[in-house]
């Protein structure tokens, strides 16, 4: 194989990859339109949230919409809060 061809094989492999990190949960302001937020359940403020979703959500001129929670697979005690973005 040539080394160009693996050069431009492998950018469209990192492009591919970057692609999918906007998608991340984790990702607070990616240009998906949604947003999941980690927090801690014993120490947060519901409103803070749906605030920070609506800024999120209002770059995009749409309106933050509370779309569930799911605990952090690596962590017991942090949770997602997911928004849509509507």
């Amino acid at each position: 194989m040539k080394p160009i061809f693996r050069y431009a094989v492998a950018g469209v492999i990192l492009a591919l990859g970057a692609a999918c990190a906007t998608s991340d949960p984790g990702n607070r302001y990616g240009t998906e339109p949604s947003i999941s937020i980690p927090y801690d359940p014993y120490d947060y403020d519901p409103d803070d949230l749906l605030a920070e979703a609506q800024a999120h959500c209002g770059a995009l001129n749409m309106t933050a919409r509370f779309d569930g929670e799911t605990v952090d697979p690596q962590s017991v005690r942090w949770r997602y809060r997911h928004y849509r973005c509507i």
